[in-house]
């Protein structure tokens, strides 16, 4: 099993990007997908240094929504959650 997180481009420059994990320390990782055009600002799921797929803001925010519930209902904070909403709010942030 591999594990994805959840980034946002900050840079593109060629076959690289720079991308924040949302902790504001930027990452110099390889753009993995041919078909899909990123831009300042897009959702990425980064594996192992490569970006693997671009995500829709709203099936982040559906992400979110759902980490929010699994918290609630067992009464205890979540990092992912808590992570995925650094980085939605990031990607706000940097596309205006």
């Amino acid at each position: 099993m591999c594990w994805g997180v959840p980034a946002v481009v900050r840079k593109i420059e060629g076959e690289f990007a720079e991308i924040d994990y949302g902790d504001g320390v930027l990452r110099k990782v390889i753009v993995g997908i041919a078909e899909e055009k990123l831009n300042k600002g897009d959702l990425v799921i980064v594996h192992a240094g490569v970006i693997i797929t671009k995500l829709s803001f709203e099936d982040a925010s559906t992400t979110a929504e759902m980490l929010r519930d699994i918290a609630r209902t067992a009464g205890e904070s979540s990092d992912l959650l808590e992570h995925y909403e650094r980085i939605l709010k990031l990607s706000k942030e940097v596309k205006e």
